[in-house]
């Protein structure tokens, strides 16, 4: 999978009683293992900047909920969160590939013994 990465500023959508909604455009919609990591590895910080608190759209991209002061720090931790995700998926994505190359070369290693045990099996 290609690396995920913020497009653009954050657009304004709505606001109601000083509560802005953003939408952040997403260079391709994230798949759900990534949407998953980015949940599970984005640390929320200490005030209303919190990674529960976005939601994905596959038209829209991010979607987040902001004071107007505090948009640049929701920004700055959305951007984080976004390379941390892409990191873990890319070491899950390693690890998988890994896995699967070990055992497609278990597989071909029993092949090959089953073959000469085959080819010696009246002696």
């Amino acid at each position: 999978m290609d690396k995920i990465a913020r497009v653009g500023p954050p657009e304004a959508l709505s606001v109601a009683d000083g509560l802005y909604s953003f939408a952040v455009k997403l260079s391709e919609p994230p798949a759900g293992h990534w949407i998953y990591v980015f949940r599970l590895v984005a640390t929320p910080s200490k005030g209303d900047i919190d990674p529960d608190r976005v939601v994905f759209d596959h038209e829209r991209g991010l979607l987040f909920a902001s004071e107007e002061p505090l948009v640049p720090e929701w920004i700055r931790h959305i951007d984080l969160w976004i390379a941390e995700a892409n990191a873990q998926v890319a070491t899950d994505e390693a690890a998988e590939e890994k896995r699967r190359a070990e055992t497609e070369a278990r597989d071909r290693r029993d092949a090959l013994l089953k073959q000469v045990n085959e080819k010696f099996k009246n002696l």
